[in-house]
């Protein structure tokens, strides 16, 4: 009787001990975003439930009988699009909120049976995918367009003509004492000292 009381007393402790979330990982896909939680203790299905609230854009995940740094996990390295990471102890269980600008259509959950990780793959609409891919187009493209404009035309010129001249040098050899590849690579030096230091640091 006694060894039964023990043994249930240790299956209640052990079933009823709580999971550290030591911290999350983020990571953009081309059809969504793949979240990886890591914990002290391998996570099984029925402690964990998901939902996509569509009108504060907000993701939310429940970690039943789970604990962790709050403040720490909320400095969560974030990955676009998800722009905002709110996490609350609530009870026993820990609710991890990530605010997207790309509405959720579905999400799967992935336990390893190995290792204390689990993955929640949030996966959007295909049209929101498209939309998004084109504004980060076009603001590269007019990123792009901005800095070519802004910057001196001999910049180029004296990279072109370096590489130019460096290129001839070389080529030329010792034995016709070539000068062009001194000249070059004197060029291209003032363009990346101006292009590193002064350029930059005047934008």
């Amino acid at each position: 009787m006694r060894f039964l009381l023990i043994f249930l007393l240790t299956f209640i402790s052990i079933n009823s001990q709580s999971v550290k979330i030591k911290s999350i990982d983020i990571a953009s896909k081309m059809n969504g975003v793949s979240i990886k939680i890591y914990s002290d203790l391998i996570l099984k299905p029925n402690q964990v439930a998901g939902w996509f609230n569509e009108s504060t854009s907000w993701y939310y995940m429940t970690i039943h009988q789970a604990e962790g740094d709050t403040a720490s996990l909320e400095l969560t390295k974030l990955a676009n699009p998800i722009r905002e990471v709110e996490v609350i102890k609530v009870g026993e269980s820990l609710q991890i909120g990530f605010r997207i600008k790309v509405p959720v259509e579905n999400f799967e959950f992935y336990f390893s049976e190995i290792n204390p990780e689990l993955i929640a793959a949030l996966r959007f609409p295909l049209s929101d995918i498209i939309a998004t891919l084109e504004s980060d187009q076009s603001d590269l493209q007019n990123n792009i367009i901005y800095k070519t404009r802004n910057k001196p035309i001999w910049v180029k010129v004296f990279y072109f003509t370096g590489i130019g001249l460096t290129t001839s040098g070389l080529i030329a050899g010792e034995k016709q004492k070539g000068w062009e590849a001194a000249i070059g690579m004197g060029m291209i030096a003032v363009a990346y000292i101006y292009e590193t230091f002064i350029f930059s640091k005047n934008k």
